[in-house]
């Protein structure tokens, strides 16, 4: 069988295997084998065409991907644009073979500048901020929204500041809507109205997220299987998302995966309630004391990474591992509290050795009084491949060293021996020489 006469479902299997893979030259040159490789490689590539280069206009393939959008643009848009006396810059004026916009399903604020900064008078961004410019911006982004929306599916959405369901059909613009990018800051209206046509969203990151706001408490609520939940914000507010929170509560058997950066936005009872968790990230500012709560049961939990989190005691992280069942794969922790005792350290090392038999990293509070029990855990988590143990105090590391070289399983590959005493009180923290080292190895 040669390659002409593969069928199309085999083709199409093997370009979107080129396009997970990232290998966007194997794609481009699929192209021009022939007109049926070209028909099934277009939607694929088309799929998100931005990624095909980062979106600059000097860029010779953002110049041909701009000029393509440009050619498909209907006659009632540009005669708008005319209208407005915004100028338009063709770069092109050849007919594109398919009209490539309608397999686009991934759509960024990002994305429109970087048209209006390729099709349209670049005067538009370097004129002063005058009414009329922002007036002329505001029609040209509206106007290219309805453009993408009206003949796309959408799959990954940033939601601009204005309301899209006036640019839009929205039953068949929003239905397969899977990904949404947003800021809380935003209208609720807009959200409100969201929430009317699209409830298949499965992963939402929410910036600036102080602002509980009520209409995207509805969207959250009117899901149907919210998965995935990004939070952040620079400005660490008062109060709590109450409204966001209670509207989550909804989704504590679909949620999977929870980022928070900044603080956590609400309730850590409602977290403590998302029993199906396999994800929990927390980047957490110093200046909120908010903490985990100590009910938090996640035990399906795979993944466990602490940035930073200076308030949560260190035995809350003990107990969500003793309610875990044996899931885990990976404790990673940057700057965290430290135990109040010995007796805390050991507890949460024989948690990982009696919780985790498929733990393959693993972030330990180190003090000298513990190797007892790591030795313990060293033995029963054979699949570890790497491990950090931290420390606020001068240790020497030598009697670790050789814990690790005669007890740790052979998987391990990765030791980071790592000091948040350094961090905080100066020049402390572990103490080796080169003879030690070569003791180890």
């Amino acid at each position: 069988m040669n390659s002409s006469s593969l069928p199309t479902e085999c083709l199409r299997e093997i370009f979107e295997y080129a396009y997970e893979s990232d290998d966007l030259e194997t794609l481009g040159s699929c192209l021009l084998v022939n007109r049926k490789w070209c028909k099934t490689v277009v939607p694929v590539m088309w799929r998100n065409p931005w990624a095909l280069s980062w979106f600059n206009w000097r860029e010779k393939s953002t110049r041909s991907i701009t000029s393509t959008i440009y050619a498909l643009l209907p006659h009632d848009i540009k005669t708008a644009f005319i209208t407005n006396g915004i100028s338009i810059n063709p770069p092109t004026t050849k007919v594109p073979l398919f009209n490539y916009v309608r397999y686009i399903q991934v759509l960024e604020h990002r994305h429109i500048k970087g048209l209006i900064h390729g099709v349209f008078d670049f005067e538009l961004y370097n004129l002063s901020n005058t009414n009329n410019t922002n007036h002329n911006l505001m029609i040209v982004e509206r106007l290219l929204y309805n453009f993408f929306l009206i003949d796309s599916n959408i799959k990954y959405l940033e939601i601009p500041r204005f309301p899209l369901l006036r640019v839009a059909t929205p039953e068949y613009c929003f239905s397969g809507l899977k990904e949404v990018t947003c800021n809380a800051d935003i209208s609720p209206q807009i959200f409100k109205d969201l929430g009317k046509v699209c409830t298949n969203i499965e992963k939402l990151i929410i910036n600036r997220a102080v602002v509980d706001n009520e209409g995207l408490a509805f969207l959250i609520r009117v899901q149907k299987r919210l998965q995935y939940l990004s939070m952040c914000d620079n400005v660490i507010g008062e109060a709590d998302s109450v409204k966001i929170g209670n509207s989550l509560e909804k989704h504590e058997n679909s949620l999977l995966n929870i980022h928070f950066r900044g603080q956590i936005f609400f309730s850590p009872k409602i977290l403590a309630k998302f029993s199906n968790l396999k994800l929990l990230n927390l980047e957490l500012s110093a200046e909120k004391p908010i903490i985990l709560h100590d009910s938090s049961n996640f035990p399906f939990l795979e993944f466990l990474e602490i940035i930073y989190d200076r308030f949560t005691p260190y035995y809350v992280f003990t107990n969500i591992i003793k309610k875990t069942k044996g899931t885990l794969l990976r404790i990673a922790m940057n700057v965290i509290e430290e135990p109040e005792s010995e007796r805390e350290a050991k507890d949460y090392v024989l948690a990982i050795a009696n919780h985790c038999p498929k733990i393959e990293f693993v972030t330990i509070w180190y003090k000298e009084g513990i190797n007892d029990v790591l030795e313990i855990m060293l033995q029963k988590c054979q699949k570890l491949e790497g491990i950090k143990l931290i420390t606020v105090e001068n240790i020497k590391a030598l009697p670790l060293l050789i814990i690790l070289a005669n007890k740790a399983p052979r998987s391990l590959k990765i030791i980071n021996l790592s000091s948040i005493g350094e961090f905080f009180h100066g020049n402390m923290g572990w103490e080796f020489s080169p003879l030690d080292l070569s003791k180890f190895f």
